[in-house]
């Protein structure tokens, strides 16, 4: 199983600390004029969490974590802890000041407001990491943060769903709206990510084509060479958060890279060469994978019919206040070397993406027996 030891292990290993404290670019690691922050993170043990405590650590903030004590509770012995509820128990974060509050585990709009009106006079800003699945679905190409229709649900005090069930993006969009409520357009940060990977990520949407490339000898891709690609590196991504808050900005910012149009055709090849794979790439139609139901297991692919905006996010604005990119061969490499070291405790690492690993080759056969 891997630990949230582990991954921190790994990613130190893999960028080393200038990489860590610049996000890979070479930017100036330099804090703010202001001198150091007080951070209170709402979270800071998940996937991204432990990326932001790293890194505003090297940036010299005081940081105060709150959550339930239930993830990872080993993690950072050394920083204040705060132990609450975000249901209903914000008993420790009452009466306490802090600069500015990252809130990483806003889900339900009920506690993204419990929290938003507790700290409005607390903290001077609010930063709420939301979704680009805030947007409705039916987003067109090329959107910004304020020309696109907003996701929504029938009933808003919903509780019932898991924090990723089918609501999550109108309910992001919901908890959105009580941070603004309670701190204005003036004192507030909404973080829109998309597709967030890197290594401690706890999905196989991008390691599984490492696990594939691999283990086999053939691979199927869905869909067509060109379709559009949009990731971003957890670690370039909670880095530039950290630099926003130093900065004094405000505002909404999609927060998806890179700042190219990536493609299906570079992700995969990109993993086979730093695999050094021999593996045969088979690219198979929409229509074959919609047909065999796998249309929805080839994470970050989207069928042709499917909201390819959600892949064409503009994130000029967020490019203009510094989010900057590792490669993405460094992203990969990273991935590879987390990958090669849990494998080792859990064979099955990376391979619980995509469709069954046994029923791979029997579509691959099909597919070129129709093709023949």
């Amino acid at each position: 199983m891997t630990t949230r030891r582990d991954f921190v292990r790994t990613t130190a290993a893999a960028a080393g600390a200038l990489t860590l404290a610049c996000g890979g670019t070479g930017e100036d690691d330099a804090s703010s004029d202001g001198g150091p922050l007080s951070i209170l993170i709402l979270g800071g043990t998940g996937f991204i969490g432990p990326h932001e405590v790293e890194y505003a650590q090297t940036r010299g903030h005081s940081l105060t974590l709150f959550n339930r004590g239930q993830t990872n509770p080993g993690l950072f012995p050394g920083i204040e802890q705060l132990r609450g509820d975000r249901g209903g128990d914000l008993a420790a974060l009452e009466g306490r000041e802090w600069d500015v509050v990252i809130d990483n585990s806003g889900f339900y709009p009920r506690h993204a407001r419990l929290s938003a009106q507790l700290l409005e006079g607390q903290v001077d800003r609010y930063m709420f990491v939301s979704s680009i699945s805030a947007y409705d679905d039916s987003l067109p190409a090329g959107i910004d943060e304020y020309n696109a229709p907003i996701a929504s649900m029938e009933d808003p005090t919903d509780e019932t769903e898991s924090p990723y069930g089918p609501s999550y993006g109108p309910r992001k969009a919901l908890c959105e709206a009580e941070v603004l409520d309670a701190f204005g357009e003036d004192r507030t940060i909404i973080v829109r990510p998309g597709l967030i990977t890197g290594p401690g990520d706890p999905t196989d949407r991008i390691r599984h084509w490492i696990a594939r490339l691999t283990l086999h000898d053939e691979v199927l891709v869905p869909g067509y060479a060109g379709d559009p690609v949009q990731m971003i590196d957890a670690r370039d991504m909670t880095g530039w958060m950290v630099r926003m808050l130093e900065n004094g900005d405000v505002g909404t910012y999609n927060a998806v890279g890179p700042d190219y149009q990536m493609t299906m055709d570079e992700l995969v090849n990109g993993v086979h060469g730093v695999t050094s794979s021999e593996a045969e790439l088979v690219w198979v139609s929409d229509e074959f994978a919609a047909e065999k139901q796998i249309a929805g297991r080839y994470s970050p692919w989207i069928p042709g019919a499917g909201p390819r905006g959600f892949m064409l996010v503009n994130n000029g604005r967020a490019l203009g206040t510094g989010l900057t990119f590792r490669s993405l061969d460094e992203i990969l490499t990273d991935m590879l070397a987390e990958y090669e070291e849990q494998v080792v405790e859990d064979p099955d690492f990376g391979t619980r993406g995509g469709a069954p690993f046994d029923q791979e080759a029997a579509l691959i056969a099909e597919w070129r027996a129709r093709n023949a």
